[in-house]
Formats: structure tokens, sequence, C-alpha cells
């Protein structure tokens, strides 16, 4: 009875070891399938990843023409020096208005042209069939002030008098040169004045920081992978 036993205790140790040979099997088939379903979404993400950044860089490179891209801070700056003159806000009331009409007009004329190169700007990252991706642009236009004290009262400042400047710049776009970004698909306009404080400033001249600064920021929703999905 004793030999019996030992005899079938192998039979049933073969069959153990085929059923969880089995069982490794499917895990390893399951887990491989798993893998490669990750691997091909990393992929992808890896892909859009590569679009997205192409559209920061082309934010990047808007036409050095007029504008500086400063790095630290992220935005556009108006190459043109434009001067206003004291507490002006009025595009047409620059300091050039002065003395020289014709260069003021001169002034005027590259603004004009610098609002269009900020609009092809957008409808080429727009029209773009590089990516897919759920992509808006946010555009700002900030106004900045030179450090001239007001007398006049609480809400004549530099603050007031920066917004003022970013409020008739895009309404200058508008009238003479019929661009209009709060208009444009996909594209939300901002108008905001940064006053004394703003970045970058110049810190030598006072006078050159009588200027306006433009942002152009994508702003990403979903990314949409090819297969359909969407990853946060």
């Amino acid at each position: 009875m004793r030999g019996k036993n030992r005899d079938s205790f192998w039979p049933s140790y073969v069959d153990v070891m085929t059923t969880l040979f089995a069982i490794m099997v499917v895990l390893f088939a399951v887990s491989y399938s798993r893998f490669r379903i990750k691997e091909a979404e990393l992929r992808q993400l890896a892909d859009k990843y590569e679009e997205i950044k192409s559209i920061y860089d082309m934010v990047e490179k808007i036409d050095s023409s007029y504008f500086e891209f400063n790095k630290e801070y992220v935005k556009h700056i108006f190459k043109i020096q434009v001067k206003y003159q004291p507490k002006e806000f009025d595009v047409h009331k620059l300091e050039a208005d002065r003395y020289n009409k014709v260069e003021a007009d001169s002034l005027r004329s590259r603004i004009k042209e610098a609002g269009r190169v900020i609009e092809s700007t957008i409808r080429q990252l727009q029209e773009s069939d590089s990516t897919k991706q759920d992509i808006k642009y946010l555009v700002v236009i900030e106004g900045q002030a030179s450090r001239i004290p007001f007398n006049d009262g609480p809400w004549k400042n530099n603050n007031t008098l920066s917004y003022l400047r970013a409020l008739h710049l895009h309404q200058f776009w508008k009238d003479e040169a019929d661009i209009d970004f709060s208009n444009m698909k996909k594209c939300e306009l901002v108008i905001s004045g940064s006053g004394e404080e703003g970045v970058p400033r110049d810190s030598l001249v006072e006078e050159n920081n009588q200027r306006f600064l433009i942002h152009i920021v994508p702003v990403i929703g979903n990314i949409k992978l090819d297969s359909g999905n969407k990853a946060e």
C-alpha cells in the first residue's frame, strides 16, 4: 500500500506543475499585451508632445523685424520704440506728433504692420495641419508706463494709464487695420496694464517703458490620442 501511494505522487506533481506553467503562460501573454498597449499610448503621447512643442517654437519665432522674444519672461516686446506724450494713451498722441508728423505716421504704420504680423502668426497656428489638438490661443496686450507722477485724483495713475494704452492700441488695430483678435477663431483677447511694475522694464532709460508687450499663449486642453482616447 505504501509503495502504491509513492508511485501516484509523481503524476500528481507533474499535473500541478503543468497547471502552474499554463497559468504563467497566460499571465505572461496578458502582461505582454498590456505592455504593448501602454507602449503604443506612450509613443502617441511622445508624438503629441513634439507637435505641441512645434507650436511653442512657432510662437517664439514670430517676425523678428517687429518683435523680440524674451525667454525669461516669455513675452514678445515690440522692438520699435513707441513714446507717448506725457500722460497720454492715444496712439494718435505720440511724442513724435509734437515735432514730426511724418515720423509719427511712420510709427503708426509700423504698429499696424506689427498687428498684422501677430494676426498672421495666429492664423498660421490655427490652420496648421501638423496637429489636431484642442488648442486655443490667448493673446494678451499689456501696456506699460514710465514713472511719471499723477496729481489729478486717485484714479489717474500709471496703472490706469498703462491699461488705457493697451485698450486704445486694440481699438487702433481694430479701426484702422481691421484687426480684431477678440473675433478670431479659437482666440481669446485679454487687455491689461502693468503700470510701473510690469516685466521686463528698461532700468536705464525710464521713458522707454512707455510701450506695450504682447503675449501669445497656447492654451492646451485634453491631449487627443490617435486611437480616440484622451489623456489629461
